[in-house]
């Protein structure tokens, strides 16, 4: 296979992670090689005027400083990139004016001499001049938030200060013949308002997979390719003023202390509700937990005209999720109970269980595991062995399986690059049977990188003849409500699903989340979480 020649833009000799890996991945598979590396003149500055910087600066460091996860500045050479160790680098002292910056003749036609197939751009301002035609097919380059505007600061500094409902990276490739910047790939992060360095861990990751997935010919995120007229003359700049800076900073001090104060006092307390499809949520039964822990991610089986229902239950003291179970009597009432013995020492949930040929399965989520398993009931309810390895080599969040026109087809979600995407890369493998060590990748995945739709909320369901699937929507908060998706594709070699709305937790005033959503038959099981006292729960 003939590898992909890339040349890459920086600033200097080391790449942050989310910047290196992809592109070592995509070199140790032999699917690319890095032939040349651009770099500025180090005596030449490339961003804004240090006045203009001064208070979004302050900003930034402030927001990391005071987020619970550490910021990760560990980088790496570029010269790891190719096999003997030595990248060849070419110094660049571009031609400058207010917005781009235009490379001189000398290194095009280094660059030229290279028979590059993409330029990667991690470094330089706006691109303008012969560099535009001197790879064949074009620029690489990564926009943050609105495509459709460049904004100085920090990749993540509008999104985070203006607290937008989730982080937004896009991929674009550039070239002369494209009046704009064309999307190739596209992701939806999350956005923690308390916390600045895990939102930009996490929107990182989702740069890292799309750039990994770009060159496996997975235009992420996009159908056709938006042209987003980026290198127009009228281009919209924005930079953050002062004024608006400062309002910025003390918006983010006023929800620090009142969210610090809040999770101090309280604990999301998750609880289970039974009941119809066709009947008002609000009639639901629920099934509160025993003090001191939380019930999420319920699943219901009938199962010899016996109604159960399994479930994560999670001890706040030793914050370990385990699976249970109850049993139901006919109006949903609680008359039997215990734990389940599945032979996994690690923190336990979404129990997706299911009958299948007289036997009853499960695939939990076991993601310390760094594999998807599937066990099998030896003494239902309490006790389940494994039977299969199904995916091996990654971490996974909430998968769960189909039989659909004779084949099977697993869903879940795990990052490629990271676990940071490990609830956000939305996977699919196929397999001809279930009790099979065989599974294949399906050829479409990842199919989303998007925090508003990705990770499952319960399993596939079939009604009336028709497919859904149940996603989260983690924007704004974590479990925020479901999102509910017709499937009108599936296939070894084809996916398509269309949203069709959202379930929101809106039916009491007290309740604010909603993160599992199972039908089986007629009946609905599902989680809502409300805010309580710590000393209540």
């Amino acid at each position: 296979m003939k590898k992909i020649r890339l040349g890459i833009l920086v600033e200097e000799e080391t790449l942050p992670w989310y910047k290196f890996k992809p592109l070592k991945s995509l070199v140790d598979e032999g699917k690319v090689e890095v032939c040349i590396a651009v770099q500025r003149d180090k005596k030449q500055a490339s961003h804004m005027s240090r006045l203009s910087k001064v208070i979004p600066s302050i900003n930034q460091k402030l927001f990391s400083f005071l987020s619970r996860n550490k910021s990760n500045t560990k980088r790496y050479s570029i010269h790891d990139l190719v096999a003997n160790g030595e990248m060849p680098i070419v110094i660049s002292v571009v031609n400058q004016d207010e917005i781009y910056d235009e490379i001189e003749d000398s290194v095009i036609e280094k660059l030229e001499a290279a028979n590059l197939d993409y330029l990667v751009k991690f470094g330089f301002r706006t691109l303008a001049g012969r560099i535009l035609s001197v790879s064949k097919k074009g620029i690489l380059l990564f926009r943050y938030g609105d495509e459709t505007k460049q904004r100085h600061g920090s990749a993540l500094y509008w999104q985070f200060a203006e607290q937008w409902e989730n982080s937004v990276v896009t991929l674009h490739l550039l070239n002369e013949h494209l009046n704009g910047d064309k999307v190739v790939g596209r992701g939806y992060g999350s956005l923690f308002y308390w916390d600045y360095n895990l939102t930009e861990h996490k929107l990182n990751g989702v740069t890292a997979s799309i750039l990994y997935w770009y060159f496996h010919k997975n235009k992420i995120g996009v159908k056709n390719g938006n042209l987003t007229n980026l290198m127009l003359d009228d281009a919209i700049y924005e930079e953050p003023q002062q004024l608006i800076a400062l309002r910025h900073l003390m918006s983010f001090f006023k929800n620090y202390t009142i969210k610090t104060f809040y999770k101090s006092l309280y604990h999301n307390n998750w609880s289970i509700l039974i009941g119809s499809i066709d009947q008002s949520m609000q009639t639901y039964t629920e099934l509160l937990p025993e003090k001191g822990c939380f019930w999420a991610d319920p699943f219901y089986i009938k199962r010899d005209s016996r109604r159960y229902i399994f479930f994560e239950s999670l001890n706040y003291k030793e914050g370990i999720g385990r699976i249970e179970w109850v049993e139901l009597d006919e109006h949903h009432q609680v008359i039997n109970s215990g734990p389940v013995d599945l032979g996994i020492r690690s923190h336990l949930s979404f129990p997706n269980v299911f009958e299948h040929e007289n036997a009853v399965y499960m695939i939990p989520e076991a993601a310390n595991t760094n594999c998807i398993n599937l066990l099998k009931a030896t003494d239902f309810p309490q006790k389940w062995e494994k039977v299969h390895e199904l995916v091996s080599g990654v971490q996974a969040a909430d998968s769960a399986v189909i039989e659909h026109n004779g084949l099977w087809y697993l869903f879940t979600t795990h990052g490629s690059i990271s676990v940071l995407t490990m609830d956000l890369e939305l996977h699919i493998y196929t397999s001809d049977k279930l009790e099979s060590d065989n599974w294949t990748i399906h050829p479409s995945a990842p199919l989303k990188i998007d925090v508003r739709g990705s990770r499952l909320a319960g399993a596939l369901f079939k009604r009336d003849g028709q497919l859904f699937r149940t996603a989260q929507d983690g924007t704004i908060r974590y479990g925020r409500r479901v999102a509910l998706y017709l499937v009108e594709e599936l296939t070894p070699t084809s996916y398509k699903e269309t949203f069709v709305r959202y379930i929101e937790p809106n039916w009491e005033n007290d309740i604010d989340r909603l993160h599992t959503y199972n039908v089986y038959d007629q009946t609905v099981v599902l989680d809502v979480s409300r805010d309580k006292l710590r000393f209540t729960v």
